[in-house]
């Protein structure tokens, strides 16, 4: 199946680090209106799920805020910064981030679930600086 670039696609880079993770900017556009972002795994798709939180929703109370992390958003890039969090993304796939390095996945907006979901069992991106949005032909 040939599939075509799409400027305008909902697939993109994050990059998990050892204190952090990026989203490249194809994906920091999802995180503009978020406040904070609740973050779930499904372990037998091998994905990681970034639900984005509106401010009124994160302070209603419906939610335990210590489920809640803070999301930093530049013109660039959107980051969410936890040690806790990459600890249990290392312990939940058997990934280890060592200090100064990181690792790079695929990852794409999903309309439906209105999240972010991390391919964590899927094939790494091979670069973010170009942040493309590349299609894979298969």
């Amino acid at each position: 199946m040939i599939e075509f670039f799409d400027e305008d696609n909902k697939l993109g880079v994050a990059t998990i680090y050892d204190r952090h993770i990026l989203f490249n900017s194809k994906l920091k556009k999802f995180f503009d209106s978020a406040y904070r972002v609740r973050v779930g795994i499904d372990k037998d798709a091998n994905e990681l799920y970034f639900f984005m939180i509106n401010k009124d929703y994160a302070l209603s109370g419906e939610i335990n805020e210590t489920s809640l992390l803070p999301v930093s958003i530049s013109k660039s890039y959107a980051r969410v910064a936890s040690k806790n969090l990459i600890k249990f993304i290392s312990d939940s796939f058997g990934v280890k981030i060592n200090k100064d390095e990181s690792k790079q996945y695929n990852a794409k907006y999903d309309e439906s679930k209105k999240a972010i979901i991390i391919d964590m069992g899927g094939t790494k991106w091979w670069n973010t600086w170009f942040g493309f949005g590349l299609v894979y032909l298969s």
